[in-house]
């Protein structure tokens, strides 16, 4: 579409501009950010309280501090203290594909999970928790308040939002009564159990020690919980599927990762953090965009560039704020599993390979469709390496 109607593309029955090049948007939400910062809400996202997340929240002093408190738990150079629990709930998810690998996608999204609740709460939960339950629902509900389309009778009458949900045309009512709930609940018990934690000697938290330093404050730390989970779940949860499902479709490209990092660090320990900067083809398959990790090797600059150039984390002011966590997290994944496991596409009764169309869902938070794989140790080493590390704190 770019090709043809150029960087700009007005729709006008959306009111919508599309930015369909890297230059436009740098021109326009960098150069020209203090213009193009702002974010339409929607009557649906006032409804579920999408509108109270820092990433859809409205340009404005509320947002600038909220901002900047976020970036003090999360700037570059703070964000070494979530690496232990980094290290912890990836090893978890290696452990899970060990012992049940068909359930590769449930471990992913539990990954995400633990790994917010772990870092930012310091809490341990499982998928089936009530609180993690309803912390998926949020984000569903969420991602259907932001996607065009999915209330088209609200969209067309937004006066339908003061109508009760049994009018006609008002079964959004509902949804968004559910989100508002389900946002309320994990704005307030996952933060009260830290704080308890925190105050009895049993537990640590970013949140509760901020709050405990800034008590006028507290609120805007709550929030700042719920929207971590809220806009990394999900994504991570899209970026650590969309490699594995990768891996499956391009193992040539998972063999030279897999000897990239034996070559570098052996195959009798696990990578970490550190060894980033010695694996650039790891670093290559981490990357965004088309699938093809040689063109970030032989660029201009290598695969090293600044995480400013990774146009999936956004621009200007709007920048993901939790980006620099995200990219350890993603990376490390990447390369544990790269170093631990082989996948590849399943095999029906009679032996045949079953295909994988490599098909995405059409959410908001898009993901991998279900799909069948195999996924196995490299070695009994591997094994032995993922079983070590069973007693991880």
């Amino acid at each position: 579409m770019g090709k043809e109607y150029g960087g700009l593309i007005y729709v006008s029955s959306a009111n919508a501009l599309i930015i369909n090049k890297a230059e436009v948007a740098i021109d326009l939400l960098e150069k020209r950010a203090r213009i193009y910062s702002d974010r339409a809400v929607t009557p649906i996202m006032k409804l579920c309280g999408a509108d109270l997340n820092l990433a859809l929240e409205p340009y404005s002093d509320r947002w600038r501090r909220d901002r900047r408190l976020f970036q003090q738990v999360f700037r570059q150079a703070t964000i070494s203290r979530f690496y232990p629990a980094q290290h912890s709930k990836i090893n978890e998810f290696l452990r899970e594909l060990l012992f049940a690998p068909d359930d590769f996608m449930d471990h992913t999204m539990a990954l995400s999970q633990r790994l917010v609740y772990s870092a930012l709460y310091g809490l341990d939960i499982s998928p089936g928790d009530s609180l993690a339950q309803k912390a998926q629902n949020a984000v569903g509900g969420i991602g259907k308040s932001l996607l065009s389309g999915s209330f088209p009778a609200l969209e067309r009458f937004p006066f339908l939002r003061f109508m009760p949900s049994w009018f006609p045309g008002c079964g959004f009512q509902q949804v968004a009564e559910q989100c508002r709930k389900n946002i309320k609940e994990i704005d307030t018990v996952p933060f009260k159990l830290a704080v308890t934690n925190m105050e009895n000697g049993t537990g640590t938290s970013p949140l509760a020690e901020l709050a405990a330093r800034k008590p006028t404050e507290i609120e805007a730390i709550k929030a700042m919980g719920t929207v971590s989970y809220l806009a990394a779940a999900d994504t991570t949860m899209s970026s650590i599927s969309s490699f594995l499902l990768a891996m499956c479709l391009h193992p040539d490209v998972q063999n030279k990762g897999q000897e990239e990092i034996d070559s570098v660090i052996g195959k009798n320990r696990l990578p970490n953090l550190e060894d980033r900067r010695s694996l650039p083809y790891v670093e290559a398959i981490y990357h965004p965009e088309k699938f093809l990790p040689e063109r970030f090797v032989d660029s201009k600059f290598g695969p090293f560039e600044s995480i400013n150039n990774i146009y999936a984390f956004g621009f200007g002011r709007r920048v993901c704020a939790g980006r620099y966590m995200a990219e350890n997290t993603v990376w490390l994944t990447v390369a544990s599993v790269l170093a631990t496991f082989t996948l590849s596409k399943a095999k029906d009764e009679q032996g045949s390979v079953v295909d994988v169309p490599g098909d995405y869902t059409d959410e908001f938070f898009c993901h991998p469709k279900p799909y069948r794989s195999t996924i196995t140790p490299r070695s009994p080493v591997a094994r032995d390496l993922i079983l070590s590390t069973t007693n991880d704190p």
